[in-house]
């Protein structure tokens, strides 16, 4: 069952030289239970298009044409005082930098207590009491004494838990995780994915998984969709997109990818040329600059096309 469907999403950023597309009509469909991994490159609109389904794009950003259907509710027909209602309650999001997403001068017991009081109604000692319960359950250790304490007291790891029991707070329908562990150093990422991993099941809830991390999205994605320079360049099932990669760009990001065996001294495979300034994309396909198939046909964008049941790919050759 669909729990999030996107469709036509535009969202753009107003700019000197006029409106700049970081995300050109986006299709996207999250089914309640599963796990969704939105791929690519940095500056490729993951980030803008989860920020788009909670309304929180920020200025001079603006969400310009599409719908956002959540549990068949259109969120852009919404009054600030209905999405404030589904913010962190039915759709939760967990930011990539926690120390920027927390606030410095509350501790971290009152920034959980509040989500539980807007949203639960809850009182101020219920509140707390059930904020040491969810810093318990995301693996914080001594948590009646770390729900009194600030942010800059905890680790960066620490600080992500926080985040993590922030966002399950209200037990939501969906989660949209960006970049969840980038800040992190290795040890404490496989932890951090652990736990987002039994949340999500023990719970049932349905989740976003923005990364550039391939490895991440084989091992914990049902479905993956790959973005390239604001829109979606090939969507498929997990097996199915890495054992059938169809588009250039995703065959270079997977070829890209360190091979068991390899040494430290073997060159990774890259991908020429860079990613097109948004400001001032190729006339056809995006792609077309860096593919090394490229064709006549491909001064012309493509379609975003289904060539198999459930594999979507946005090229002449695929």
């Amino acid at each position: 069952m669909e729990l999030l469907n996107i469709s036509g999403l535009s969202t753009g950023f107003r700019t000197p030289a006029g409106m700049v597309l970081a995300v050109k009509d986006l299709n996207l469909a999250v089914e309640a239970g599963r796990i969704l991994g939105l791929v690519g490159e940095s500056g490729c609109g993951k980030t803008v298009t989860a920020l788009s389904v909670l309304n929180l794009v920020p200025p001079p950003g603006a969400i310009l044409s599409g719908k956002i259907l959540f549990e068949g509710t259109d969120l852009l027909t919404l009054p600030p005082s209905a999405m404030r209602a589904i913010r962190g309650a039915r759709i939760s999001m967990i930011f990539q930098e926690p120390m920027t997403a927390l606030n410095p001068v509350f501790t971290v017991g009152n920034q959980i207590g509040e989500v539980l009081t807007a949203h639960l109604q809850m009182t101020r000692q219920d509140a707390l009491d059930r904020s040491v319960e969810l810093l318990r359950s995301v693996g914080i250790p001594s948590p009646e004494k770390r729900v009194h304490e600030y942010p800059h007291q905890l680790s960066g790891g620490m600080r992500q838990r926080v985040m993590i029991a922030m966002a399950i707070a209200c037990r939501p329908s969906l989660i949209l995780a960006d970049e969840p562990t980038t800040a992190l150093d290795v040890t404490i990422q496989a932890h951090i994915l652990e736990l987002l991993a039994q949340i999500q099941v023990e719970m049932g809830m349905a989740m976003v998984l923005v990364t550039h991390d391939l490895g991440l999205i084989a091992e914990r994605a049902h479905r993956v969709a790959v973005m390239y320079a604001g829109r979606i360049v090939e969507e498929a099932d997990t097996a199915e997109l890495f054992s059938r990669p169809l588009h250039p760009y995703t065959r270079g990001l997977l070829a890209s990818l360190p091979r068991p065996g390899e040494t430290k001294r073997t060159r990774l495979r890259t991908i020429q040329g860079t990613v097109p300034q948004l400001a001032d994309l190729p006339s056809g396909c995006r792609f077309e600059p860096r593919c090394d198939i490229r064709a006549e046909q491909c001064d012309t964008e493509p379609e975003l096309i289904e060539v198999s049941p459930g594999h979507r790919v946005r090229c002449w050759k695929a």
